[in-house]
């Protein structure tokens, strides 16, 4: 899948320097002269978590609920876990940073997969996106909640993307669903306050537009998600988000020590 890999892989390249390369280097020219003027907040890591979680629902709902894709998708997390755990104990990431704000990807991920046991697609993505409402509407005083909630919607886009390109989703379905799945978005980035200021839903409509635009490329885009290098970053996106910066931080705060 073309545009599953090239997404992955960039996914994997703007997480790695938002997580890791943004931390511990100056990075304010690129935050003034890029990140300000396209409304991307913290240094692209919102847009990275984005394009892996559509590319990961646009997958489950290609290949149907596997559960070894479940485990598969969990191990990355339980790697950077004892990585974090063995760090914090010998004084070298203080409260497992980064690992907790990124946790909940894995989650998101899991989430995909399940939503593929729904056949019919629309039964799942209606009930997630009331639960978001119900959330907005009576938790608002639970702002941990607010960043998971955020980007659940790009799980159900994935899903209806490749349910419109395989035709067994009307247009005007995926349309109704997709605009929904926006909806839910700006709810939650107007509901909590604490969200203000990173917007969210810009980078969800840039995420969104860069895998249409991918899946309708040709054959350039086809090449470069035939190298092995691009091929390879998509494959460990997972690990190199989840992994990466939870290493990076401990061997940093090592030589720091």
């Amino acid at each position: 899948m073309t545009p599953v890999t090239l997404l992955r892989a960039g996914a994997a390249v703007l997480g790695l320097y938002a997580y890791l390369v943004a931390v511990w280097f100056d990075t304010a020219p690129v935050r003034e002269w890029v990140n300000r003027p396209l409304g991307l907040g913290e240094d692209f890591g919102p847009l990275a978590i984005m394009l892996l979680l559509v590319c990961t629902g646009y997958v489950a709902a290609a290949t149907g609920f596997q559960p070894r894709k479940l485990a598969w998708t969990s191990l990355p997390l339980l790697v950077a876990g004892a990585v974090a755990a063995v760090a914090e104990r010998a004084g070298w990431m203080p409260g497992g940073a980064p690992l907790v704000p990124l946790a909940w990807i894995t989650g998101l991920q899991l989430v995909a997969w399940l939503v593929a046991l729904d056949r019919r697609l629309w039964p799942a993505t209606l009930a997630l996106l009331a639960a978001v409402g119900l959330v907005c509407l009576f938790a608002n005083d639970l702002p941990q909640l607010a960043r998971p909630l955020a980007f659940l919607p790009l799980v159900l886009v994935g899903h209806v993307a490749w349910r419109v390109l395989n035709r067994t989703l009307p247009v005007w379905a995926g349309a109704l669903l997709g605009t929904a799945c926006f909806a839910a978005i700006m709810g939650v980035d107007r509901n909590f306050a604490g969200l203000a200021r990173w917007w969210y839903p810009v980078a969800a409509t840039y995420a969104v537009l860069l895998f249409v635009v991918a899946a309708r490329s040709g054959a350039t885009a086809d090449a470069i998600a035939a190298h092995p290098v691009t091929r390879g970053l998509g494959a460990a996106a997972e690990w190199l988000l989840l992994v990466g910066p939870t290493v990076g931080v401990a061997v940093l705060g090592l030589a720091g020590a």
